[in-house]
């Protein structure tokens, strides 16, 4: 087969296999075909089996009985394998000895260790006979099939529903298939096979045309379409059968399935909420001033969908009656949604607290009917508040909790969820390996939804992690389009990773763009994260401009001091440290040191190795300038520490700088020192960041050898540690 299929797509070898069953003739037909439509390197997909194969399959059928080759018809209705005992009940009469007929001409295999099933050597040769059948004798077989399967169990339902749609002639055989298919979306839907799930939907629409299927059960199946798409996370496709749903209910006069159609897509970031709002608006028009469950619903997804897209005063008007009519009707479902819409209303900086406190109302709610997905929000809802308070602890609890849930769930959207958490926690701790590898997962799910903030999310977290390892210049052109969004988060996010990669002109755009919109930031869950990089950069950019930004940073972000700028979209450490950073750029080293102390103690009861680094690094620097009794020695600590760390997880910008600022402490200069060759060459490699075992690797030494020479450059250079070494290399121009 590879000699046919040189240079092919690695999807293809396993289908050609699959259809010709490894026959050579069948295998080169094919592979010419494929040659001849310049297939070969796509992806595989179903292929058409030109006529002149098929009449090769379909060779060997025609030294068969009559009876054989009529019994073959029925069993390619069924498939490439069937059941014995349904072809048999669709025949209505013995078939034993003509299936034995079959087998031993090759046409069928016979598996001993499973007698009821039989299967066709090839699937050219299935196909070659079902092709052949007559209109009316393919119907009439799948009609048969159907009533064989009929009464069987539940796990038969997609298939009599597929033979029931190929039987549909007439009105009674298309009210039939509409049936089956939506018995067989049922048992998808239980299943957590949405995508099936929604495909019978759409099946069932297909036959509703002369199937006496009035304009109130399409708009109930248009519904059920869309629960199945959303599930699935496609939210494009479920807001677009809500849309015709609503269109038909309105026209019927029925107001609780169109308040259905506003309800399907929730929890979705973004543009889809301008068209959930236009949905709520429709259904609130019909609801008028009915007091009810199903109108505290709509009223609660209208103030989610207003305040997606800053319409704060209104969506807390609608919110605050919502919840109040949904305390009345103690209804399970409008709690749910009614403490959704609070979420999303007190997401800023402050209102961690009540964040906590609607994670648990969800968790003491329990299963919710028609809300599958309410304790998943719980538990994010948890998450975020667990990260901005810097308890990792409990982010990993509420990850040993997600994990079970979104298996029980089986959302695409829940997955995505949960990697995206696991990647930030990985990020937090220094796993980068771990971190890149789940964020990649994440967006590999992201990708099979129709959710547009996804890819913006994965490609911010990126920035952050490649700005941590240094590894400038990868995930391009997508970071480049990402930045090019004129939104201030983006904005704000991209400028920071430009100006630590060198492009300084680019975060210059960025920064200025940022200075103007600043002042009128709404306090969403945007605020905090764009206030802290624009900080960020003011901290790093020259000039009074900068300045006056940091100053504005300093005032807007004091009061959250005591919290971490951090949730399930990035860990970017606590705003003390930032505050510190800011204080340094202000010309103020004691509340410099003040602010970075905290952070760095805060760091350490999270467990963020990475940041607590990088907050070392700046506290040393601090010290320096305040240069009070012990502050250089204190720092001189500090900067090996960090040394320490950032060579232990791979952040070589961090390592490079807390080298450079050994040389500028100081103790590394004067005369010029004698050193042996091989003293010269370990310093060389120290400067590199190797530890001792990998120079002893390198320079096929003892680990002991290598540490006696370590500790001959300190007492020869009179310095305290590997980090002042490494210092003294790198100013001797020793470094590779």
């Amino acid at each position: 087969m590879a000699a046919y299929l040189v240079g092919a797509h690695s999807s293809w070898p396993a289908y050609v296999h699959r259809i010709s069953g490894g026959n050579p003739l069948f295998v080169r037909e094919l592979a010419r075909v494929l040659v001849q439509e310049d297939r070969l390197a796509g992806p595989a997909t179903e292929l058409p089996v030109p006529a002149h194969v098929r009449a090769m399959a379909g060779y060997r059928l025609e030294r068969l009985s009559l009876a054989c080759r009529a019994l073959l018809g029925g069993a390619s209705a069924l498939g490439e394998e069937f059941d014995v005992s349904i072809l048999a009940g669709a025949a209505g009469v013995e078939v034993g000895d003509t299936l034995a007929e079959a087998i031993a001409a090759g046409v069928l295999v016979d598996d001993p260790d499973t007698p009821d099933r039989l299967r066709f050597a090839h699937a050219l040769v299935r196909q070659a006979r079902y092709d052949e059948l007559p209109r009316a004798e393919r119907i009439d077989w799948h009609r048969r099939i159907a009533g064989a399967l009929d009464g069987t169990d539940r796990a038969h339902a997609g298939e009599l529903a597929r033979h029931r749609v190929r039987a549909a002639v007439d009105a009674a055989s298309r009210r039939t298939a509409v049936d089956a298919c939506r018995a067989a979306a049922a048992v998808a839907d239980r299943a957590l096979a949405f995508a099936d799930a929604a495909h019978w939907y759409a099946r069932a629409l297909d036959f509703a045309d002369g199937a006496g299927v009035g304009d109130v059960e399409r708009a109930e199946l248009l519904l059920d379409l869309a629960d199945a798409a959303y599930a699935d996370g496609q939210v494009t496709e479920a807001l677009a059968h809500c849309i015709a749903a609503a269109d038909l209910a309105e026209e019927c006069g029925r107001t609780d399935l169109v308040a259905r159609a506003a309800l399907v897509v929730r929890g979705i970031d973004g543009p889809p909420n301008e068209t959930i709002a236009a949905l709520c608006g429709r259904a609130r028009a019909l609801l008028r001033d009915e007091e009810s469950a199903i109108h505290a619903r709509v009223l609660a997804q209208h103030a989610g969908a207003l305040s997606e897209y800053g319409q704060v005063e209104a969506a807390d008007e609608l919110s605050r009656r919502a919840t109040a009519m949904a305390e009345r009707s103690g209804d399970p479902a409008a709690l749910f949604d009614v403490a959704h819409a609070r979420h999303r209303l007190v997401t800023g900086p402050d209102s961690v607290a009540e964040r906590l406190r609607l994670g648990a109302r969800l968790r003491d709610l329990g299963a919710v009917p028609g809300r599958p997905e309410a304790p998943l929000w719980g538990q994010l809802w948890r998450v975020d508040a667990a990260f901005q308070l810097g308890g990792l602890a409990t982010v990993d609890v509420e990850i040993a909790a997600l994990d079970s849930l979104v298996d029980r769930l089986g959302w695409p959207l829940a997955r995505w969820h949960l990697l995206r958490v696991k990647a930030t926690r990985a990020l937090a701790s220094g796993d980068f390996a771990e971190a890149e590898r789940l964020a990649l997962a994440a967006f590999e799910v992201a990708e099979g939804l129709q959710d547009v903030t996804a890819s913006g999310l994965f490609y911010a977290f990126m920035m952050d992690l490649l700005r941590l390892t240094g590894r400038f210049g990868e995930y391009e052109p997508g970071l480049s389009e990402f930045g090019s969004v004129p939104v201030a988060i983006v904005m704000s996010v991209h400028g920071y990773y430009c100006l630590a990669a060198g492009d300084t002109a680019r975060a210059w755009a960025h920064f200025e763009r940022l200075q103007a919109l600043l002042p009128g930031l709404p306090k969403d869950p945007r605020w905090m994260p764009t206030l802290g990089l624009t900080a960020e950069m003011a901290c790093r950019l020259p000039g009074d401009g900068p300045k006056e930004v940091a100053e504005f940073c300093y005032r807007a972000l004091l009061p959250h001091s005591r919290y971490h700028l951090a949730d399930a979209t990035g860990y970017l450490g606590a705003v003390a440290g930032i505050l510190g950073r800011l204080a340094v750029r202000l010309g103020d080293p004691d509340t410099a040191v003040r602010h970075l102390t905290e952070a760095e103690a805060l760091e350490q009861r999270a467990g963020a190795p990475a940041i607590q680094a990088a907050v070392r690094l700046d506290l040393a620097r601090a010290l320096v300038a305040r240069d009070g009794p012990g502050d250089r020695a204190r720092a001189a600590e500090l900067a090996e520490r960090c040394t320490h760390t950032a060579r232990r997880l791979g952040m070589a910008p961090m390592l490079a700088a807390a080298t450079a600022f050994a040389v500028e402490l100081g103790g590394t200069g004067g005369a010029p020192v004698p050193l042996t060759r091989r003293e010269r060459e370990i310093a060389r490699l120290v400067a590199d960041g190797l530890a001792n075992r990998a120079i002893a690797e390198k320079l096929v030494l003892s680990e002991r050898t290598v540490e006696t020479h370590v500790r001959n450059l300190l007492t020869k250079l009179g310095l305290a540690n590997r980090t002042q070494v490494a210092a003294w290399a790198l100013k001797q121009g020793l470094r590779t």
